[in-house]
């Protein structure tokens, strides 16, 4: 590649990656409006933001056991979870439960989703449950094709066919008022549509539903099953930002004082490849908040900047590893080039790369599945932030290497350029 070339080259990449920098931190006016940064939009969790909290107890005249609370817990998880509240925490608390929850927009819509009793079922004209949310295998909320917000039912296979005898033996009645299949979310009516035929399917809809965001959540409600214990909702109140509101501000900057001493200690001790590395660097950290920003489920919380931390700090390991590999290299053997030296570093640095790297991601990938709360945010962030830092020293680090190539000119101002010496130098 020409000298011309790389830097047409880095002069676009650098270009690229000041405008995606400032979109990705910086929050600036556009005429009439304020354009938001992505960093911005990502969700933050109660340490960060505040959020709300709400207290439920057993009912009047419910007792609740062990494992009551339990099959409580674990439903209000699944529902919590399936409207990306991933960093809620549910916790006991004297006979009932404690539950906070981060970055809440609409306090109404989220009481309907953790208070609500859950119990579906399809009701005849005289009262008769025909089925319940226990013959339901899935339910999505989406729109009719007349844009009317909608819940799409799949039925299991018990269930579809206790809904064809349902809808066979009402359809069969003679007064029109009777030939209607109520359903009941808890107590509340949802839809009464009429039956005028047999339905033979495995699916249905539930229609009549005000906006789509009260179809998500009911579509949760269905989907998570009911709670076994009828709770009530005892308490309700706000919570403030347990860190301040300007610690996160703190944070960032914080953590570019951070970086910009990694940039020069990486271009102290390795010349053009930590240039190139703090460039693959900065790459790493705007892929790193675009995809924080799109993922679903992730909630930005001190924990899960903990594991962006721990992630950043694996990058730049990768990047140490792989270049003592290349010194190593082109020292131990005087007939080898800068080409081949850099060949055999990689390709043996590679193996260790992802020995530790794909160890990490099993790790976090365990701790994503199966824990909640503060650890599952820990072990997003943990697991995106190893993904992508493999890509991006290994390949985009290299990629520039290759760019800075041509800067040094014959081979001995390449070896420069890239700080390498021969074992006799």
């Amino acid at each position: 590649m020409s000298k011309a070339k790389s830097i047409v080259i880095l002069t676009v990449l650098a270009i690229l990656i000041a405008f995606f920098g400032a979109a990705s931190f910086v929050t600036f006016p556009i005429g009439k409006y304020d354009y938001k940064s992505v960093f911005g939009v990502i969700s933050k969790g109660i340490d960060l933001e505040g959020g709300y909290y709400a207290v439920l107890t057993p009912a009047e005249g419910e007792s609740a056991s062990a494992e009551d609370i339990d099959a409580v817990i674990e439903t209000l998880r699944k529902r919590l979870d399936d409207n990306g509240y991933t960093e809620a925490t549910i916790e006991r608390q004297d006979s009932g439960l404690r539950v906070e929850i981060p970055n809440v927009d609409d306090p109404d819509s989220l009481m309907s989703l953790i208070g609500d009793q859950g119990e579906l079922q399809f009701r005849d004209s005289n009262g008769d449950v025909k089925l319940t949310g226990d013959h339901i295998r899935n339910a999505q909320a989406g729109y009719d094709s007349d844009g009317n917000a909608i819940v799409q039912l799949e039925f299991t296979s018990e269930g579809s066919d206790l809904f064809a005898a349902a809808t066979k033996a009402i359809a069969a009645k003679e007064n029109g008022v009777d030939n209607k299949l109520s359903i009941y979310l808890g107590d509340t009516l949802v839809s009464s549509p009429t039956v005028e035929s047999q339905i033979v399917s495995t699916t249905a809809q539930i229609t009549g539903i005000d906006d789509y965001d009260t179809a998500k959540t009911m579509a949760s409600v269905i989907k998570s099953g009911s709670l076994r214990v009828q709770f009530k909702i005892s308490e309700s109140k706000p919570i403030s930002a347990s860190m301040g509101e300007n610690v996160l501000g703190k944070a960032m900057i914080a953590a570019g004082i951070g970086l910009l001493v990694i940039f020069v200690i990486m271009i102290f001790m390795y010349r053009g490849m930590g240039g190139a590395a703090s460039i693959a660097l900065m790459i790493y950290v705007l892929l790193y908040v675009g995809i924080l920003a799109i993922f679903p489920g992730v909630q930005l919380t001190f924990p899960g900047i903990a594991g962006i931390i721990l992630s950043i700090g694996m990058a730049v390991d990768a990047n140490v590893v792989i270049f003592e590999r290349i010194k190593d290299e082109y020292s131990s053997n005087d007939m080898k080039t800068i080409e081949s030296a850099v060949k055999g570093g990689y390709k043996r640095a590679v193996v260790t790369v992802l020995d530790s790297n794909v160890t990490t991601l099993m790790a976090a990938a365990v701790l994503w599945i199966f824990c909640s709360g503060a650890i599952k945010g820990f072990a997003i962030t943990l697991f995106l932030g190893t993904a992508i830092s493999l890509v991006t020293s290994i390949f985009i680090t290299r990629w520039i290497m290759y760019l800075f190539k041509p800067f040094g000119g014959e081979a001995e101002g390449v070896a420069k350029l890239y700080n390498l010496k021969r074992g006799n130098d």
